[in-house]
């Protein structure tokens, strides 16, 4: 069974949320490098860029970050303040490793997660620094953010 959580409405204000608490909490976004985790965080970091942008009045473009490989494009972050962006957190170990890829391109200030949904069942000690929903789920659902028609998040069972 399949059932909508947050349609693509929802989700732009979220966003549009989201994207204020990064720019005060960063005091701007001058020095901030986005990256999107491939392959559904990149869709959430696209989509929070345009209202980021929107607030810094210049465009601030999301860096893939695929995990699968090591040929991705290599930013320098060193002493810039990091935003990495994923769809669902679940048990740690995609933004584990999403921190370690940043952190091989240099020493940025800090490093920040966002996630859109964080379904719990954590393996690691990590928490994320600006969520969409907390949504509380059993081992054997999934949660699928789908890209049809603009974003929406769905729970399966």
């Amino acid at each position: 069974m399949r059932t909508l959580i947050l349609g693509a409405q929802r989700i732009e204000r979220t966003l549009a949320r989201l994207a204020c608490e990064v720019d005060e909490r960063n005091q701007g976004t001058d020095d901030l490098v986005l990256f999107g985790v491939i392959p559904k965080g990149i869709l959430v970091a696209h989509a929070l860029s345009r209202h980021i942008s929107e607030i810094a009045q210049r465009i601030v473009t999301p860096v893939p970050l695929n995990l699968q490989s090591s040929d991705h494009k290599i930013e320098d972050v060193s002493g810039k303040q990091v935003l990495i962006v994923d769809d669902v957190l679940y048990t740690g170990r995609t933004a584990h490793q999403a921190v370690a890829a940043v952190s091989e391109m240099g020493a940025p200030a800090r490093i920040q997660l966002m996630v859109l949904i964080d379904r719990g069942h954590r393996e690691l000690p990590l928490r994320p620094d600006y969520l969409g929903r907390k949504l509380q789920t059993k081992y054997r659902e999934r949660v699928e953010v789908d890209a049809e028609e603009g974003l929406s998040v769905y729970l399966i069972e």
